[in-house]
C-alpha cells in the first residue's frame, strides 16, 4: 500500500491563533492609519494605540525568546 498523504508543517512552525489574530490586528491598524479616506478621529486614534501595543508586546516576546535561546545555550557549554 503507497503512501500518499502529504505531510504538512510541524506544529512548532504552524501559526497558532494567538499568532493570525495578532497578525490580523497589525495588519488592520496599518490599514487604518495609511487609509486616505476620511475617518473619525476616534478610530484613527485607537488604530493608533493598537499599533503601538502589538510593537511593544512583540518586542517584549522578541526578548524573551532571545533569552530563552541564549539560557539553552549557556546550559549546553
Amino acid at each position: 500500500m503507497k503512501n500518499t498523504k502529504t505531510v504538512g508543517l510541524p506544529e512548532t512552525e504552524k501559526p497558532t491563533l494567538y499568532d493570525r489574530i495578532k497578525e490580523t490586528l497589525a495588519v488592520a491598524s496599518q490599514f487604518i492609519i495609511a487609509s486616505p479616506v476620511k475617518l473619525p478621529p476616534k478610530v484613527v486614534v485607537v488604530a493608533r494605540y493598537l499599533t503601538l501595543a502589538l510593537g511593544v508586546l512583540e518586542a517584549v516576546e522578541s526578548g524573551l525568546r532571545s533569552r530563552d535561546q541564549e539560557g539553552e545555550s549557556d546550559e549546553d557549554d
